[in-house]
């Protein structure tokens, strides 16, 4: 190693060499980069490098443009101007061929940005020099040396598509293969994918089969990496079983870390997805050590940084070194050759330039990399770092250093490389997230099938389990079995598939309740929750999604037997229950057409008199005293919505017994609260909870049992407060039949009224129950119903005739689209249309070429605008040739049609419309016209073949079908 002092002794007294030194900068690059060559001149005169003997012009010129101006600056500087040395140009590709006319010329060139491994050919470039500290040829041997460090031998490459790409994986992949590093996988992925592409190629699954450390080497180092490593995660490949290294390439300026957005704000979720990787980068690359030095440097001797680019700061750093290496070079050749024309002589300096070690811009400041150290071939061995991003931290660990350490004994222009190794300096240990400690293997210690395992005994061991769990099940089974036999032995069980629910529109044409503007959301939940039970037998329901299957205790099954064999003439029968099956339980009661009480009581429309209330509420109070001395002993749900009315004006009631079953099944977690459709309102028209009709000891108990936790013992609601409830909600039932309304008015504080009245009030009537039986006939109310259905009856039927008259008007054009008018007329007059055979016709089947490609790329309400512009087009070019066409819904009828369109009599043409972009044409039916129908549908098909091939997409500006 040649180490050059900072003073030289003049030559004696002769004239001054002053040397034409071009600097070729970028467009838009590196702004006011003269000041920094300037004060590297500066500099060097001031250690005595350049003197009176010895000077430098330097000539400042921009190239890396558009047209590679930038090769021809250089060919003018040379020729015309008289430059004698090179510094640049800043990119690689024009750095490539001024490099190459250096080489003819015989005169030193200097990269300082250029990173291409190409550079590294010195049997090319002969009269090149680089002070890059990142360049891919030394980036692949740090990774090589950091993947030996830690005892890894195979590995994969992750790359892209694209030159750059591909001339940095030869790098890689020849250094790997000098250094013993085996490469087992490559994958490619394309220049501009992201995350989502990744995951769904499946090159991950290919890496997962292969390897357990990849090198990722992409084109663009921060965006591709960024995209990479969050598909890596999101497909659970970012753990302590995968080494990820990231070769921290920058082309130019330096960048933000990669999970720092464009304003330098922090993102925790990208900072996640690097987790457990390793970054090599220089060894200042994750901190600002470079920026203050650089900064104090620069005003110590005059100089502002406000007008240079911080973030282009290495660019700046290598300019001042390239001017120093240079000029140091030609010193030292001048005063080991004596000649003061040394300078002329390229090859003469850049041997100088090879194995020197000089300060560079920010040494001073003892930052590592600010010494610069040329290797053999005169290309900069840098210092590089391994950066671990360990898992929930914010900032990335150093934990090693490479340096450079030159190898006697070797010469670089006869090896191609450098002559040095990188030693490593372990920063710490014990880092990586394994249970000891210690790195993930290159390969798994079974391998990646499993074949380097013997897996006998866990086979032996897992046959043995399967056994005793087979048997389990078997048992399970068998235990189930015979519960659902027991389970069909029960008089109240409904299976699922014994009974059908009848949808709105169904039950519309079944209901006779009400004039015709009767609608279904006013109708109560019994009667919109309509079902038929086996043949004829009508029922309402309560659906409740079922989260678990439910297992009845004996208490549930007596009560349940108990509800089925309950008959009173003010009962709803209880029809039974379907439990278990299309994770729903149903609770079925017969079902009653003329709604509920409070169907009634809020219907304005209905006159209520005196008989009416009398009789509702004798009903609800002799259903009551039969279910208090009834083995069931309780309603428990008493409210308006479940006290039914019948075809006779008699009340039942429904929903009685189940309470305490459902509370319980529902703090189990077994059901879910029960499902209304759409415009359900069970509360009715004032009431939003049935809350109201609930006594206070009756909250309290299920208040206490929804805050116990599920291993504690269940607080069932007792008879006794099961009866106190049906008399308190019997109250608020009277009230709202005598009153129409409820008992507390808006703005009333029902908490404070229920704890001060109805606690004590509800424990009083409960003995009198029996004595609440009102005598009252319906017969004089009826009659004047009946009288009022009289006197609004023609009325009903002027409405319904209007309503029949607009429903054929509407059937009427309805058949006219679909049909031929004479098959229209033809079905109105109840008159059949008979088949008929044809002796010949020919049919013609039509599909778009590319139809589907373009609906899958486009949005639904594009492709219906596209389908209604390009049919009415076909339409009018059909009509042309008296065509007409009948639109139906599948395929299936496609050959239904053949037999329909015989019975059609005036149109020369008929087109089957059937899905998506297909037609059917026929010619020479139902009108036959001898040999005719063949020219019409050449005719046809030609005037749709042109149509497409001018058909522009209205959503795709200057794309056609053909």
């Amino acid at each position: 190693m040649r180490v050059l002092p900072i003073f030289f002794l003049l030559l004696g007294e002769c004239l001054t060499v002053k040397v034409k030194v071009a600097h070729i900068g970028a467009v838009g690059a590196m702004k006011n980069s003269e000041k920094i060559l300037q004060l590297s001149k500066e500099q060097l005169k001031q250690e005595g490098v350049l003197g009176d003997d010895f000077d430098i012009e330097i000539l400042n010129q921009m190239g890396c443009g558009e047209s590679y101006e930038g090769v021809a600056v250089g060919a003018d500087m040379y020729h015309v101007q008289g430059v004698r040395a090179f510094i640049g140009p800043y990119c690689n590709a024009e750095l490539d061929a001024v490099a190459k006319m250096a080489t003819f010329w015989n005169v030193p060139i200097v990269g300082y940005m250029a990173s291409s491994n190409s550079f590294a050919d010195k049997s090319i470039f002969k009269t090149l020099a680089r002070v890059s500290l990142r360049t891919t040829n030394s980036l692949a041997e740090a990774a090589a040396a950091l993947i030996k460090h830690y005892g890894w031998n195979k590995v994969a490459i992750a790359t892209n598509t694209g030159a750059v790409a591909f001339e940095r994986v030869q790098s890689f992949e020849e250094v790997f293969h000098q250094r013993g590093v085996n490469v087992v996988k490559k994958i490619m992925l394309d220049e501009y994918t992201n995350a989502k592409s990744i995951m769904s190629s499946g090159l991950l699954q290919e890496l997962e089969n292969s390897a357990r450390v990849i090198v990722c080497a992409f084109s663009s180092t921060r965006d591709m990496t960024k995209e990479f490593m969050q598909a890596v995660t999101l497909s659970g490949m970012n753990n302590a079983n995968y080494a990820w290294i990231l070769p921290w390439l920058q082309i130019e300026t330096k960048d933000n870390a990669p999970w720092l957005g464009d304003d330098g704000e922090y993102q925790q979720n990208v900072k996640d997805h690097f987790a457990n990787a390793f970054i090599i980068d220089d060894v200042n690359g994750f901190d600002n050590t470079l920026v203050t030095p650089f900064k104090e440097r620069l005003e110590s001797n005059g100089y502002s940084t406000d007008d240079l680019e911080m973030k282009n700061i290495y660019g700046y750093i290598h300019l001042y070194d390239a001017l120093r290496l240079y000029a140091l070079a030609v010193r030292a050749t001048m005063n080991e050759t004596g000649d003061e024309n040394a300078y002329l002589n390229g090859r003469e300096v850049w041997n100088h330039m090879r194995r020197i070690t000089f300060p560079g811009l920010v040494s001073n400041a003892g930052v590592t990399s600010g010494t610069v150290m040329m290797d053999d071939i005169a290309e900069r061995a840098p210092v590089y770092a391994a950066f671990y991003v360990p898992p929930n931290s914010d900032t990335v660990r150093k934990v090693c250093e490479l340096e450079p350490v030159l190898l006697t004994n070797c010469d670089g222009t006869k090896t191609g490389n450098g002559c040095y190794e990188l030693q490593i300096t372990d920063l710490s240990t014990g880092f990586w997230p394994s249970l000891d400690g210690t790195m993930a293997p290159d390969e798994p210690v079974c391998g990646f099938r499993n074949e380097k395992c013997d897996y006998t005994a866990l086979i032996i061991g897992g046959c043995v389990i399967i056994f005793i769990i087979i048997l389990i099940i078997t048992g399970f089974l068998v235990a189930r079995i015979c519960e659902n036999r027991a389970l069909a032995n029960t008089p109240w069980r409904i299976w699922r598939d014994d009974f059908r629910v009848i949808q709105e529109d169904e039950m519309k044409s079944m209901l006779s309740i009400g004039s015709s503007k009767t609608k279904m959301s006013n109708m109560s939940m019994f009667v919109k929750h309509h079902a038929v039970v086996g043949t004829n037998t009508h029922a309402s329901f309560h659906l409740y999604p079922q989260r678990r299957p439910i297992v009845f205790n004996r208490q549930d099954l007596q009560l349940l037997n108990q509800m089925k064999q309950a008959v009173h003439d003010n009962l709803n029968p209880f029809l039974g229950m379907s439990f278990n099956e299309k994770e729903e339980m149903v609770v079925l009661w017969k079902f009653c057409s003329r709604g509920t009480i409070q169907d009634m009581i809020y219907n304005q429309e209905v006159t209520l008199d005196s008989k009416f209330h009398g009789a509702f509420i004798r009903d609800i109070t002799l259903g009551l005293e039969y279910l208090h001395s009834s083995i069931i002993g309780y309603h428990g749900s008493l409210t308006p919505w479940s006290c039914l009315i019948d075809r006779n004006w008699m009340i039942k009631l429904t929903d009685f017994g189940i309470a305490n079953p459902l509370e319980r099944w529902e703090k189990m977690g077994l059901i879910s609260t029960e499902t209304l459709k759409e415009g359900d309102d069970k509360s009715g028209s004032a009431q939003k909870t049935s809350i109201l009709y609930q006594p206070p000891e009756v909250l309290k108990n299920q208040e206490a049992n929804r805050n116990r936790r599920m291993d504690q013992s269940w607080v069932k609601q007792s008879q006794a407060r099961r009866q106190m409830g049906d008399i308190y909600a019997f109250g608020m039932v009277m009230h709202e039949i005598l009153f129409r309304a409820l008992p507390f008015p808006n703005g009333t504080n029902v908490t404070e009224i229920l704890l001060l009245f109805f606690w004590i009030v509800g424990m009083r009537i409960q003995k009198y129950v029996h004595q609440f039986v009102v005598k009252g006939s319906l017969v004089d109310q009826m009659m004047r119903m009946m009288e009022q259905y009289a006197n609004n009856l023609e009325k009903l039927v002027a409405e319904r005739t209007g309503m029949l008259e607009e429903a054929n008007v509407r059937a009427d054009k309805l058949l006219g689209q679909l049909l031929p008018k004479y098959v229209a007329n033809e079905l109105k007059m109840g008159r059949s249309v008979p088949p008929k055979t044809f002796n010949s016709a020919t049919v013609m089947f039509s599909d778009i070429v590319g139809f589907t490609t373009i609906c899958s790329s486009s949005s639904p309400l594009e492709v219906v605008s596209m389908l209604n512009s390009i049919y009415s087009k076909f339409d009018d070019a059909i009509n042309k040739h008296s065509s007409y066409k009948v639109i139906i819904g599948n395929l299936k009828i496609l050959f239904d049609s053949f037999i329909f369109i015989i019975s059609l009599t005036k149109h020369l043409f008929f087109q089957v419309e059937t899905i998506g972009d297909a037609y059917m044409i026929v010619s020479g039916i139902p009108e036959e016209n001898g040999n005719e129908h063949i020219k019409n549908i050449c005719n046809t098909a030609l005037e749709l073949m042109l149509l497409l091939k001018t058909y522009e997409i209205p959503h795709r500006c200057l794309v056609f079908f053909v």
